[in-house]
């Protein structure tokens, strides 16, 4: 058996369980939290968008399948919440013998936020004449911007929340965007999507590329040029896209349907609905962005060669028009960790396209007891701005074997805030299955306390425990960091995570992001995760910066992942 198959159990749950709001009946959390935050720090109208695995389905030979929810949350500042949902879910079509795309639910809600920004709630709607209820775990940043993952026994999966703008119009849309898209295909194998497109103030594609990898493989899949039909529009809510190739694999004929969730002129969220296959994703405002100079953090996960359980983060020095003169890999293959301290490579332009090759980079598997030899791999990459941020969307292209996908950041930062609050969220992978993690953390100069909630595979749910009083931090002058905190077990018995440890790399005053390295192979429970974790601000309205987006393959192509035979 593959270490990608042993990282997935299957699960036996029932669709109707009540929700676990947390995995103990008591527990021993301190610091108690602090901070700012109430109920009232979120209301008005957020987009919101989380993916994952879903476990409903209670006699299924995989008992599980991607998942991924969008849709927009409306909180009236007092614990209310309503809002509309489009919905992803193979296993809960299965389990209720519906389509396994719904779209334009109606929620209802409620949700509660405690002083350290972490808040949790429920949200129900009905799928035919079946109440659905989904627990979500969240941590705020500001009043505009959160992290939240879904937080029952049924599913569990990462993503945001942000608040939506008002008076978002068509024309207002007019000019380029990049996109990053992530699931599965029609038969549950990854699928990543990363492309451009250009807008007129119709909503009509004038111009764009898009580049594909289907479970390793991009031959035929790269620099795909948009044809007609194709279009983005936000004229009803949600808005809605067509986007148009030549593409013929996993039955697309060509053409992908979305629904478009707008933030804002230059924030587009997309949900896949033809069924045909499931993507979901970000599209950022790249008006007149080229491949950015200077100097590049970037995270990327995904599946390596075997396939196994892939995190790559590390820095890229980069002079925009030709050449990656150095830089250095930090990766976790399955639970192995190591670096590629030396790296360099290449950058090739075309029409707000870029080939980004990284020579000695490590991106197959692991061979005995390091990773096996260094090799050059490609990238299609599409840069973007958002909110004064520089970013740029990465997905592999070189056939290789593997499927890594991802987002590099120009920095403008090598240092985080001492005595602050940080909200924080990390998506993986280990023996018992995804991860996903919100925390919140406050720094001194070396060290930090704070709690945690975890979704450990739906089967673990975890709240308010300590991430202890010992967890420490250091940052090197080129925003290179590493923090430790003890191990998670020592605090909570019921966690399987054991420790918690990661390399980060600080992309401005307030935004870093980070792989987990720590050394929990050696207990037996290898856990891969990507994540981020970014300032706090309770009486702030928009804290920009750090709504930076994260892209990566995590929660897709789960192993078991499936089309529903009754697929519509």
């Amino acid at each position: 058996m593959s270490l990608r198959n042993r990282f997935v159990l299957v699960f036996a749950l029932s669709f109707l369980a009540a929700l676990a709001g947390c995995g103990s009946s008591s527990n021993s959390a301190t610091p108690p939290p602090t901070g700012g935050f109430s109920n009232s720090n979120l209301s008005g109208t957020y987009v919101f968008s989380f993916s994952g695995s879903d476990f409903t389905a209670t006699s299924s030979v995989s008992g599980t399948s991607f998942f991924s929810a969008a849709g927009t949350l409306t909180a009236n500042g007092s614990g209310g919440l309503t809002g509309t949902i489009d919905l992803i879910d193979p296993e809960l079509g299965q389990v209720l013998t519906v389509s396994a795309v719904q779209t334009g639910l109606s929620v209802t809600g409620n949700y509660s936020v405690t002083s350290d920004g972490r808040g949790s709630g429920t949200i129900s709607f009905k799928v035919g004449s079946t109440t659905v209820p989904m627990g979500i775990d969240f941590v705020l940043t500001s009043n505009s911007h959160g992290l939240i993952t879904r937080f029952d026994s049924n599913g569990t999966g990462s993503g945001t929340l942000d608040a939506q703008s008002s008076g978002i119009t068509q024309s207002g849309l007019t000019g380029s965007f990049a996109f990053g898209l992530s699931g599965t295909d029609s038969s549950g194998n990854p699928l990543g999507s990363v492309g451009t497109f250009t807008l007129d103030a119709n909503g009509n594609v004038t111009s764009g590329s898009q580049d594909f990898n289907d479970n390793g493989n991009s031959s035929n899949l790269q620099n795909l040029s948009f044809l007609s039909p194709s279009t983005v529009t936000v004229a009803a809510t949600p808005g809605s896209a067509q986007l148009t190739t030549s593409v013929t694999a996993y039955g697309t004929n060509g053409t992908m349907t979305f629904d478009v969730w707008p933030v804002d002129a230059s924030h587009l969220k997309f949900i896949e609905i033809d069924g045909t296959e499931y993507l979901t994703g970000d599209a950022f405002s790249s008006t007149g962005q080229s491949f950015p100079a200077g100097t590049l953090v970037f995270t990327m996960a995904g599946v390596d060669i075997t396939p196994a359980p892939f995190a790559a983060g590390g820095l890229l020095t980069s002079d925009g028009s030709s050449t990656i003169s150095g830089g250095l890999e930090d990766i976790n293959d399955a639970g192995n960790v190591g670096q590629a301290p030396s790296i360099n490579g290449g950058i090739a332009s075309a029409g707000g396209r870029t080939v980004l090759t990284l020579n000695g980079i490590y991106n197959g598997g692991w061979g005995g007891t390091s990773p096996t030899e260094a090799g050059n791999y490609a990238f299609a990459a599409y840069p973007y701005t958002y909110n004064g941020a520089v970013g740029v969307e990465l997905l592999e292209i070189d056939g290789a074997g593997g499927i890594t996908a991802g987002t590099a950041y120009l920095q403008s930062s090598t240092s985080i805030a001492a005595s602050q609050g940080y909200g924080l969220n990390l998506s993986g992978e280990n023996t018992n299955g995804e991860a996903d993690l919100i925390a919140e953390f406050t720094t001194t100069s070396t060290s930090a306390t704070g709690l945690y909630d975890v979704n450990n595979s739906a089967g673990l749910l975890i709240s308010d425990y300590s991430l202890g009083s010992s967890a420490t931090y250091s940052t090197g002058t080129n925003g290179r960091g590493t923090f430790a905190f003890p191990n998670l077990q020592t605090n909570n018995t019921n966690s399987v995570i054991g420790a918690l440890n990661f390399t980060y790399y600080t992309v401005d005053s307030s935004t870093a992001v980070f792989i987990e390295t720590d050394t929990s192979a050696t207990a037996g429970n290898p856990q891969v995760a990507v994540g981020t974790f970014q300032l706090q601000n309770s009486s702030s309205a928009d804290l920009k910066a750090a709504a930076l987006p994260h892209f990566s393959m995590v929660g897709a192509g789960k192993v078991g992942a499936k089309r529903p035979a009754n697929k519509k």
